[in-house]
């Protein structure tokens, strides 16, 4: 079946996490991703613990660099360039995370390459925009979190700011850099332009924080930091339960779910008490209610609050693990979770794809490539190289 980016080529010279989530989602959707890396290699492969926790079949570097071709390039060689500018005239693509001025000094900056392809697209995952002091200093997934206002937001219980895990930045940063690339596209589809587009760590970070930020911008105040026990609206909010787990009640309609949830939680008599009868009075005295809450909910299990809930059309989900999404019958009835085949394990599970389209779907195809696997295939399907200019590139320690 056709996939929605089926014909686009891209060319992706990225390393760790940001440059390279972009262009998976892209690979996702049938594109033809093109993983080139430097002798030394990604250095995502070298990884064998994140937070002191084994990376098992490598899973930071298959994350994002699935659906990918792989080919070795040294570009700091007058061949590996000369290579580069070949598959450049025949791509529509080039994605990059290397600072800037590293790209202009191997000759592979946006100038360079559209003298050899004008239409081409110039994606750029820098870290913290294209101007200003900073723009060519180099970032990482947690300066991005603190700089952009998001770890503030996050103070614990101990005062100290934390992090969110799993690369948020540079989820967020790749998500965003896949959007710039398809309005890219897009644009040159109705103009015949290319163009450079750059989306930053620090701008991801800003547009993920864009509410509380707004509210700064708008009133002078910072988005409050509160405590569970105290947050005004008690129906929006996570309570314990009796084995030990957490569940959220997720409403803002409040007056309209009220009456629901007493009944729900055999808590009739508060329906009508003028300390909670309404969501101005709930808000009032937050406190006094998530008490006689958490006395409740702590009466039950989680799985039968839950069926106790729903029967009475009350928004509430479990707080879950992991483990426990790796076997929600709904993340798995979507395919959120999907099996591919990994060419040392077999079949794996992995993420699979949030978009649905109904008749060009996308498509966890392959696993990451193998350090280098596809360079001879690349170079001569794309290139038209021979056996013999392939040999002489490698004399020549281009590839």
């Amino acid at each position: 079946m056709a996939m929605p980016l089926d014909g686009i080529r891209i060319l992706d010279w990225t390393v760790w996490q940001q440059g390279p989530t972009a262009t998976a989602l892209l690979a996702d959707m049938g594109a033809d991703v093109i993983k080139i890396e430097e002798p030394r290699g990604d250095p995502g492969r070298g990884l064998s613990k994140i937070g002191g926790v084994p990376v098992v079949l490598n899973y930071y570097f298959g994350n994002q660099n699935r659906n990918k071709r792989g080919i070795i390039l040294n570009l700091k060689t007058e061949a590996g360039r000369q290579v580069l500018y070949k598959l450049a005239e025949k791509s529509d693509v080039f994605v990059t995370n290397f600072r800037s001025s590293i790209g202009q000094k191997l000759g592979v900056d946006y100038h360079t390459l559209v003298k050899f392809n004008p239409k081409l697209i110039y994606a750029y995952s820098s870290g913290w925009g294209p101007k200003g002091p900073d723009s060519d200093k180099p970032a990482f997934d947690l300066a991005g979190q603190a700089r952009s206002g998001i770890m503030s937001t996050t103070v614990g219980s101990d005062g100290v700011p934390h992090s969110i895990g799993g690369g948020l930045a540079d989820e967020a940063g790749g998500v965003l850099l896949a959007y710039g690339i398809m309005l890219a596209l897009f644009a040159r589809e109705r103009t015949g332009i290319g163009q450079e587009v750059d989306v930053s760590l620090l701008g991801s970070m800003v547009e993920m924080g864009r509410l509380s930020l707004q509210q700064y911008l708008s009133s002078d105040r910072l988005p409050e930091r509160v405590g569970r026990t105290l947050l005004p609206n008690p129906l929006w909010n996570v309570y314990r339960t009796q084995d030990d787990k957490w569940l959220c009640l997720a409403m803002l309609q409040t007056d309209r779910f009220w009456p629901d949830l007493c009944k729900a939680l055999g808590i009739e008599e508060l329906e009508k008490d003028t300390r909670f009868e309404s969501h101005i009075a709930r808000a009032e005295r937050p406190a006094e209610l998530i008490a006689i809450l958490d006395e409740v909910f702590i009466t039950k299990t989680r799985d039968e609050w839950l069926k106790l809930l729903d029967e009475h059309g009350i928004i509430a989900v479990p707080v879950s693990t992991y483990a426990e999404v790796a076997n929600d019958p709904q993340v798995l009835a979507n395919d959120y979770i999907v099996e591919v085949d990994h060419p040392q394990a077999g079949p794996i599970k992995v993420v699979g794809i949030p978009v649905k389209l109904s008749k060009t779907p996308g498509k966890v195809r392959t696993y990451a490539p193998e350090f280098g696997q596809h360079t001879e295939e690349v170079l001569m399907e794309v290139c038209g190289y021979t056996w013999e200019d392939i040999a002489e590139l490698k004399n020549q320690e281009a590839i």
